[in-house]
Formats: structure tokens, C-alpha cells, sequence
């Protein structure tokens, strides 16, 4: 059995057929999770706080990003009055500036490759790409620039009956989309079922430093560096926890070494009960987060600031 190109072994093929089971007995489907989801990339290079995150100001650069409009058009809840690009403009972000030089907060969509049914569903199994430029200012090129990340999501609701957008404030569920979106600084591999990662984007975020890149040769860009970040929704816990590379032997797979250790001391970022002691009940905590997520976020957001 393969999926998303890639053979499954019997076990995760039993795993998956137990869970569509489970999934369709309570009436709610798993794959409907991403048909208002969809990824949305907010930079921030200013001093401010709003809901979840914290920026603030660079002196070394500004970061430069390029638009899309790949959700303006088929999917429910993005344009128009009250929808969410309107709810991310009145929080105070760009939705037309390039460049934080001249607007201190942007958002865009980030790249999602996977395709179902038409359509660039967020759900389990999904992955893709954040890009951007840094811009290095006057006197300080060649120096490291520090990012966090931070996953957030917003939600429908009604009020009066009335739909409104809200962010979603739940702590369980910001942390389980640490473990369930996973962020990479770099990966190899032409397709999913042969990608390798390496350099996990944890809770400390991730350097840049200029002086082991070059500036990328783009129109425009020439005097910027071009920085793309890649993420992954693991399908199954399984899917994980046997695909982590060694040093000891020296075994390359899908994930890094160092997801080992994330997956091991962050329980509550991948098992909605930490509780559980051997893989099947792990596998069953991890698909309980999957549903937790798609219960309560209608439309995943990241957060990158400068720190």
C-alpha cells in the first residue's frame, strides 16, 4: 500500500485503516480538515505584542517577501467582509507591502505542495516551503540574524449568528502544533516519499548567518539573501518515530537525529494524553492531536519575527 508515493509497512497501513474507521464512525472525516485550512506566513520586524506573539526591532535587516494569491479564489473564508484576510489587515498587517522597510508587519500565504482533489489542503500529510530575503542593512552585512517561529491558528465563529474570525487561544492546541508542523531549515529529496530533513526549527528558533551563504542572483534581490524554511505534517505517528536518522550507526532517514530528542521531551507537543506508555497508544494520542486541531483551527497561521 503506498501513500503519498511511498510503500507504508503493514503496521501503519493497519493504523491508517483503523483510524479512517474510527474517523468515519464519528461522523467527521479527516481529510475534510484542511477545505478552510490553509497555510498563512506573518513576518514581524517591529516592537509590538499582539495575542501570541512578540517582536521586535532589527537594526540588521529588513526581510522582503513575494505575494501570491493562491486562496483568493475556491476556498471559503479568505476575501471579503469579516473573512480572514480583512481580520489580518485590522490586526495590522500588510496584505499589500513587500518589504519591512517600509511596512513593520507583513503576511502572506506560505507554500503548500500538496494537492488534494484540486486543492492545497492543510491536513496531516501535507508539507511545503516559507520563503523570504534578508536584506542586510548598511554596515551590517555578514553578521547572524536570529528568528522564532510561532504556529497560531484562527477559527469560525458564531456570535449571534454572526460569523466572525477569532484567533485560537487554547494552549493544548498551540502545543500540538509544534509537534504535528514541523519546521527544517534544509531538505533533499524530489518528492515526499523520498524527502531527508535536517536542521529542526524547535522552540529556540533558528539563526541565519550571512556569512556561510552568498546573495541569491534574483531580479531585484541581488542584494539579498534568499532564506526558505520547510515544514511537513507527518502523517502517523509511526511515520516519525521510525524514520528518525542515527549517528551511532550512522543511518541517514526522512527526519534528523535531534526530532528524537524534541519527540521525547515535548510529549504534550505530539500526544493529546502524554500518558500514553508503548507506540500503538502514542499512535493513538497522535491521531487524537490531528483531530484536535482540525477541530478547533480553521486556518493555520505561523508567526516568524525577528529576535
Amino acid at each position: 500500500m503506498k501513500i503519498f508515493g511511498k510503500e507504508v509497512t503493514g503496521k501503519e497501513k493497519k493504523e491508517l485503516i483503523v483510524r479512517l474507521v474510527s474517523v468515519v464512525l464519528s461522523g467527521v472525516l479527516l481529510l475534510t480538515l484542511g477545505i478552510v485550512s490553509f497555510a498563512w506566513f506573518a513576518v514581524n520586524s517591529s516592537a509590538s505584542q499582539s495575542g501570541m506573539e512578540i517582536t521586535l526591532t532589527s537594526d540588521v535587516a529588513d526581510i522582503l517577501i513575494e505575494r501570491t494569491s493562491e486562496y483568493d479564489v475556491g476556498y471559503d473564508g479568505i476575501v471579503g467582509s469579516g473573512k480572514l484576510k480583512e481580520t489580518v489587515s485590522g490586526e495590522g498587517y500588510s496584505l499589500t507591502e513587500t518589504d519591512t522597510g517600509t511596512a513593520a508587519t507583513l503576511a502572506y500565504e506560505l507554500v503548500n505542495e500538496y494537492v488534494y482533489d484540486g486543492k492545497r489542503y492543510m491536513l496531516p500529510g501535507a508539507y511545503g516551503t516559507m520563503t523570504f530575503y534578508i536584506r542586510p542593512k548598511a554596515g551590517h552585512d555578514g553578521e547572524s540574524v536570529s528568528f522564532r517561529l510561532k504556529r497560531g491558528g484562527y477559527a469560525d465563529v458564531y456570535e449571534d449568528e454572526t460569523l466572525v474570525i477569532e484567533r485560537v487561544t487554547s494552549e493544548k492546541v498551540m502545543e500540538l502544533l509544534k509537534g504535528h508542523v514541523l519546521f527544517f531549515t534544509e531538505r533533499t529529496g524530489n518528492d515526499r516519499a523520498n524527502f531527508v530533513y535536517g536542521g529542526l526549527v524547535g522552540d529556540d528558533g533558528f539563526t541565519y548567518d550571512m556569512r556561510e551563504h552568498t546573495k541569491c542572483e534574483e531580479i531585484g534581490k541581488t542584494d539579498c539573501y534568499k532564506v526558505v524554511l520547510y515544514w511537513e505534517w507527518p502523517l502517523t505517528y509511526y511515520e516519525i518515530c521510525e524514520n528518525i536518522s542515527t549517528t551511532t550507526p550512522a543511518v541517514t532517514k526522512k527526519y534528523p537525529e535531534e526530532i528524537g530528542t524534541y519527540l521525547s521531551e515535548n510529549g504534550t507537543y505530539f500526544f493529546s494524553n502524554i500518558a500514553a506508555e508503548n507506540d500503538e497508544k502514542k499512535s493513538d494520542a497522535y491521531n487524537d492531536g490531528d483531530q484536535t486541531i482540525g477541530d478547533n483551527i480553521d486556518y493555520f497561521v505561523v508567526f516568524l519575527s525577528l529576535s
